[in-house]
């Protein structure tokens, strides 16, 4: 079960850059955009699920980071970034949370090719010549200051 606040799906996500501070993005099939690693925060992730802390958040963007790019790599401990309010394409309102790290060891791979065909390390400073996620145009200014 998926937490749902004040009508909105709380999601959480990381960041992932490299050495060249270009960020790891994976191209969702149906949507046809790039986005972060990430999802749907459950309800047994929560100590209170009615009021998820930073510590529960962190445990679901680790989760997602794992399921999505693969158990084969290790990454620096995941620092709290930002939140952001959206629309995500089916229309549902969202927030997302996300965390900031890098792939220490190992390599990333698409660990879901039936929700996604690939993944790119992007420039940020190119990220609006792609087709990206909400939240992700949301982003952009934010991120350009790292």
């Amino acid at each position: 079960m998926n937490i749902v606040k004040d009508g909105r799906l709380i999601l959480s996500g990381c960041l992932v850059f490299n050495d060249k501070n270009e960020i790891l993005l994976l191209y969702k099939k149906n949507h046809k955009h790039y986005e972060t690693p990430g999802g749907k925060v459950n309800l047994d992730e929560c100590s209170n699920p009615d009021d998820p802390t930073i510590e529960d958040l962190k445990k679901a963007a680790s989760r997602e980071l794992f399921e999505e790019l693969g158990n084969n790599i290790e990454v620096e401990d995941l620092e709290y970034f930002t939140k952001v309010e959206f629309t995500i394409p089916d229309g549902r309102k969202a927030i997302a949370h996300k965390f900031i790290t890098k792939i220490i060891s190992g390599e990333p791979k698409v660990n879901e090719p039936e929700i996604f065909s690939k993944f790119d390390y992007l420039s940020i400073n190119k990220l609006d010549q792609y087709s990206i996620s909400p939240d992700l145009k949301l982003l952009i200014n934010l991120l350009k200051k790292i």
